[in-house]
């Protein structure tokens, strides 16, 4: 059977909480409670990541009411067995939603017995692109809270051709399979708007200097490049193209979305990437809870509350209608911490949470989508 979370945490926080983001659900009565079923990573190099699902969703439970939600758990060992095995356990404990699932081996084993029970399932983590066509296909209760592994080549595609129209434009991987699988899907995303780069290219990746790389881009009259590669390759390219003095504009990809190596990132380098959560407007109040707790409002923690937010906005609305709770979830927006969101059919979360950034300084900070960014 699924394991109660201990409530350390929320008796802590609970008064700051209830005093910053009240909810309407703090008069739901004990009868009626919501139980939320966790999988997350318990042990291993993920259970940092399991850590921060598990925290995120023990706020959202005190800011609902301490009465009204409970949190039951099953470790995820990121293999068909767990999956299998809890969710075996959250169907026999009739829970209501299950939040987690960032690996996907026991996403799929743990996907066709929740869904024969009717249980939703919120993924926080797995990007596959089958799995939403298999919810399709399969009538999956499948809904993810993270970018389909096609948002990121759509939306630099979209942005490229938005931003970077009539620009001379070059397409760089470093051979990986992200690397040149990404910059592949870009370059044919592009065709359908009718958008040719003038160079294609491949780099040797994590190489010291990349001066023979930015005199082919320049020899081809390419001025914006975009990189299908990681961060430290980009500001290598960056920074020799600068020590070469040319003007060139760069874009990559959500690989960019790191800790800086050696060479720091330098500003203006753009990047299509998933922001970090505390930094969106609709987080605001919620990051100063984290504050209060002497927490840091990053990684799943955000991400984590507002699934919490949507099984119970779903879970409410089962009151006033015939719906069941994947229903629920699967026909009305949600207004949440990352903004108002909706699943389509394959149960991605909808609009794209990609979006245009750019560094300045120390960080990434929102860059202009609606015409000559980077220019």
């Amino acid at each position: 059977m699924p394991r109660p979370i201990p409530n350390v945490l929320m008796s802590l926080i609970f008064g700051i909480l209830v005093a910053l983001l009240v909810s309407p659900a703090h008069s739901q009565p004990r009868d009626d409670r919501l139980r939320i079923g966790v999988f997350v990573p318990t042990e291993g190099n993920f259970a940092l990541l399991g850590d921060q699902v598990r925290e995120g969703l023990q706020i959202f439970t005190a800011t609902a009411g301490r009465d009204s939600v409970d949190l039951l758990e099953e470790p995820d060992s990121c293999d068909a067995e767990s999956g299998a095995d809890a969710a075996s356990a959250f169907a026999e404990a009739n829970v209501d939603a299950v939040v987690g699932f960032l690996c996907l081996e026991s996403l799929v084993a743990a996907l066709p017995i929740l869904s024969s029970n009717d249980i939703p399932v919120l993924s926080l983590g797995v990007r596959s692109a089958i799995v939403g066509e298999d919810t399709k296909r399969l009538g999956w209760s499948f809904f993810r809270m993270a970018p389909n592994e096609r948002d990121e080549p759509e939306k630099i595609a979209e942005i490229i051709a938005k931003i970077w129209s009539g620009e001379p434009l070059a397409l760089v991987d470093d051979g990986t399979v992200y690397g040149r699988e990404l910059a592949e899907s870009v370059r044919l995303a592009l065709e359908t708007k009718g958008i040719k780069p003038v160079y294609v290219d491949n780099y040797r990746p994590s190489l010291d200097k990349q001066f023979s790389l930015v005199r082919r881009i320049q020899k081809s009259g390419a001025t914006h490049v975009f990189i299908g590669g990681d961060r430290q390759d980009a500001a290598i390219i960056a920074r020799d193209a600068a020590e070469a003095e040319l003007d060139l504009v760069f874009m990559g990809g959500d690989a960019l979305n790191a800790p800086d190596g050696e060479v720091p990132l330098s500003d203006g380098v753009l990047a299509v990437m998933l922001p970090d959560p505390d930094r969106l407007a609709t987080a605001q109040d919620l990051t100063k809870v984290f504050d209060r707790a002497d927490m840091t409002p990053n990684g799943y923690r955000i991400p984590a509350y507002a699934a919490g937010q949507i099984v119970q906005a779903a879970h409410m609305a089962t009151r006033t209608g015939a719906k069941s709770l994947v229903q629920a979830i699967s026909s009305q927006p949600f207004d949440t911490v990352l903004g108002k969101i909706t699943f389509d059919a394959d149960g991605d979360m909808e609009p794209n949470p990609l979006k245009l950034m750019v560094w300045r300084d120390v960080e990434f900070v929102p860059a202009n989508e609606t015409g000559g960014a980077g220019n």
